[in-house]
């Protein structure tokens, strides 16, 4: 098994996702805006590992990070989103686990403690042979849309209650489009920003005007900005991003002035038609906050019936180190389980983080 460590500028890197299904959350920018994101001190690196194996192979995209004072160990993290890892050939189970267990130790020999990974709903279902190498939770479920599907058929899997506040806000006089010139992209950040606030959503989750202009920088066309205008105001505006069919429903918000016109369900019944119409496969809503059973959950579920398990994956690839620094700054608690907060050591209202 040959494994590779690449940067965001490597060849490699690109030619791999040329001619196999990923979403953005694999493209080598994209990873590199995700660490532009992280604490400038512990020097994040945009990095994609790469098992090979003949004619099979593994791509997993990841931000390696310093442990703030750590004495050289660093970890590693999936960027923003579902970027769970990618295969080509024929990925049987024992190839994952042997590429699983080839990248262990080429992470170990690049002092790397622990490994957290979220995988892809859509593209990562089998997740039997990456738990070979590591504890895989189950967090919850996410909502997906199958765009192949008639569009009576789509009509009819929406709840009735969604149907007749979308049939309500087209007859208000809502309108829902895509604003190809991004003339209301300052508008989408105040709008995203309020309801994140109102969700109560931590502050990681609010990107700013600067990361929505770096989105489009690095995504180009595969980026649209959906607007909801209620006579002459924007009601809603979301980002939603489309790769290899794939349509995700990226970031929204929407003014609570307008609650009884419906623009965000509107706005999603717009672009399902839309994306529909591109000849794309599926379109993938999420799910809660923190992938709970919340409202935000529920709201998503009234468009389809269709549901994916969102897993993590979590490896701690250097044990004896980990569980020092676990130790360390939680003594209570088990650096066996990595079912709950991981890692251990980046858990909040810890101690100081030891050097060695």
């Amino acid at each position: 098994m040959e494994v590779d460590l690449v940067d965001d500028r490597a060849p490699v890197w690109g030619a791999f996702l040329s001619d196999i299904d990923h979403d953005i959350y694999h493209l080598p920018g994209y990873v590199a805006l995700s660490a532009a994101r992280e604490a400038p001190q512990e020097r994040p690196e945009a990095r994609a590992v790469i098992a090979r194996d003949g004619d099979r192979a593994m791509l997993l995209p990841l931000i390696i990070r310093d442990v703030e004072e750590a004495g050289g160990s660093r970890d590693a993290v999936s960027p923003y989103g579902y970027p769970g890892p990618l295969f080509r050939g024929d990925p049987d189970a024992a190839f994952i686990a042997d590429a699983c267990a080839a990248i262990v130790v080429r992470l170990r020999d690049e002092r790397v403690v622990s490994l957290f990974v979220r995988t892809h709903p859509l593209l990562n279902r089998d997740v039997d042979g990456l738990a070979s190498a590591g504890t895989i939770v189950e967090h919850g479920e996410t909502v997906s849309i199958d765009l192949t599907a008639s569009t009576e058929a789509l009509w009819n899997a929406t709840r009735s209650g969604h149907r007749n506040e979308i049939n309500r806000a087209i007859r208000s006089g809502a309108r829902a489009y895509l604003d190809e010139g991004w003339a209301h992209e300052s508008t989408f950040v105040e709008l995203y920003h309020a309801t994140m606030r109102r969700l109560g959503a931590n502050e990681r989750y609010l990107f700013g005007a600067d990361y929505v202009q770096a989105l489009r920088a690095v995504l180009g066309p595969r980026l649209h900005l959906c607007v909801v205008d209620v006579d002459g105001a924007i009601a809603a505006a979301g980002l939603f991003t489309e790769t290899c069919g794939i349509v995700q429903y990226h970031l929204s918000g929407s003014d609570p002035a307008f609650s009884r016109q419906y623009p965000t369900k509107l706005m999603l019944d717009f672009v399902r038609g839309v994306m529909k119409e591109r000849n794309d496969r599926v379109m993938h809503l999420g799910g809660g906050l923190e992938a709970a059973d919340d409202s935000l959950f529920r709201f998503k579920a009234g468009f389809s019936n269709q549901r994916q398990p969102f897993r993590t994956w979590r490896v701690v690839v250097d044990p004896d180190r980990y569980a020092e620094l676990s130790r360390a700054t939680h003594p209570e608690a088990d650096p066996a389980d990595a079912t709950g907060f991981f890692p251990i050591y980046r858990r909040p209202d810890q101690r100081p983080i030891p050097t060695r």
